[in-house]
């Protein structure tokens, strides 16, 4: 599976976890604008918004997501790394090859 299928799997699971409220890309700044662009001129598919990458036979993801009011923000990030380790040890990749980082960002509520 490519690294942008992957990416794409990782950020529909992510917003299925409960507590989390929406995902954002995790990919750097210029990377995320290009990867926006393309995929605004059909150039490539949807992208995902969970940063992969390979080094050898480990696998580093990085997510940011937006967490519920009602729900412990610790306990949400803490359920969301598990469904992401999960979901990549049933690939085939082992649990001491996978390095997960989700954080939450501080989303200011409309007035």
């Amino acid at each position: 599976m490519s690294d942008d299928a992957l990416s794409r799997e990782l950020t529909d699971l992510l917003r299925g976890v409960a507590g989390v409220v929406d995902v954002f890309d995790a990919h750097p700044v210029v990377e995320g604008a290009v990867r926006v662009v393309a995929a605004g001129l059909d150039l490539a598919g949807s992208t995902g918004l969970v940063e992969v990458e390979r080094s050898g036979a480990s696998v580093s993801v990085t997510a940011h997501v937006a967490t519920a009011l009602d729900t412990p923000t610790p306990e949400t990030l803490a359920r969301a790394a598990d469904t992401l380790r999960e979901h990549l040890a049933s690939t085939g990749l082992s649990r001491d090859d996978v390095v997960v980082s989700v954080s939450a960002r501080l989303v200011d509520a409309p007035r």
